[in-house]
C-alpha cells in the first residue's frame, strides 16, 4: 500500500510538470525511456547550469524459469518503481557527461512456483510427494534503494526541442528471500532440509547485491 502511494505521488508530480508547459521555460523537460528497468516516463527540471533534478516511473514484467538448489521454478520478474534523481554536470560547457545519484522506491521482486516432476519435489536431496501442493518462493529487493550512475543528456543548458539521453548505473540493495513450503511437504522433507533449501535460494539471491541499469531516453525540452 505504501509503495502504491509513493508511485501515485511521483506520477502526480510528473503530470503537474507536463501540465505546466504553458508557462514553462527551457529548464523543463519530459521524456520516455527504455532499458533494463523496462519502460519509463519522467520529468526533469534544470536548477542551474550544473545541477538538475528528475522524477521517473519505470517498470515491466517478465516471465522466466530458474533453478535454485534442487528445485526448478516458473518465475516472474516484476519491476515497478519510482525514482528521485539528482544530476551534476562538472563542466557542462566543455563536455556533456553527468553524474547521477538518487533513490529508487518500489516493490521490485522475483516470484516463483516450484514445478513438480512426476508428482514429487526434491528438497535438499530428499524426494517427497508433491501431494498436489505448490512450493512458492519470493525474492524481493528493498523498497528503497540508492542509485548511482553516469550518463549524458538531461543537460539544463540544452536548447529547447527534441534530444536523447543515456544512463548507466546500479541500484544498490541485496534482495531478501521468503520460502513458503506447505506443512505436509515440510514435514515429509524435514525442517533442516527445508532450511537448507531456503539458504540455497538466499545464496543465489546474494549474488545480486546490485541491479544494473542501462537505458536510453528520448527527451523534449520546453
Amino acid at each position: 500500500m505504501a509503495t502504491k502511494k509513493i508511485l501515485a505521488a511521483l506520477t502526480t508530480i510528473l503530470i503537474a510538470g507536463v501540465a505546466s508547459t504553458a508557462n514553462a521555460q527551457s529548464h523543463n523537460e519530459v521524456y520516455g525511456s527504455v532499458g533494463t528497468e523496462g519502460f519509463g516516463v519522467g520529468y526533469g527540471y534544470g536548477i542551474n547550469q550544473n545541477f538538475g533534478a528528475r522524477v521517473e516511473v519505470n517498470g515491466f514484467s517478465y516471465s522466466h524459469n530458474f533453478n535454485a538448489g534442487d528445485l526448478s521454478y516458473d518465475g516472474n520478474l516484476r519491476l515497478i518503481h519510482g525514482a528521485l534523481l539528482g544530476d551534476y554536470f562538472p563542466a557542462p560547457q566543455i563536455f556533456p557527461i553527468r553524474l547521477t545519484a538518487g533513490l529508487l522506491i518500489g516493490g521490485d521482486q522475483l516470484s516463483g512456483d516450484a514445478t513438480s516432476t512426476q508428482g514429487t519435489y526434491t528438497i535438499n536431496g530428499v524426494t517427497v510427494p508433491s501431494q498436489g501442493e505448490t512450493i512458492h518462493a519470493n525474492i524481493k529487493f528493498p523498497t528503497v534503494r540508492p542509485y548511482v550512475g553516469l550518463g549524458f543528456g538531461h543537460n539544463p543548458n540544452a536548447k529547447k526541442g527534441l534530444s536523447m539521453a543515456f544512463d548507466a548505473g546500479v541500484a544498490i540493495g541485496k534482495p531478501n528471500v521468503s520460502f513458503d513450503v506447505p506443512a505436509d511437504i515440510a514435514n515429509a522433507a524435514g525442517a533442516e532440509n527445508v532450511a537448507a533449501e531456503e539458504q540455497n535460494l538466499q545464496s543465489k539471491a546474494n549474488k545480486f547485491p546490485v541491479y544494473p541499469i542501462v537505458k536510453i531516453s528520448f527527451t523534449y525540452r520546453f
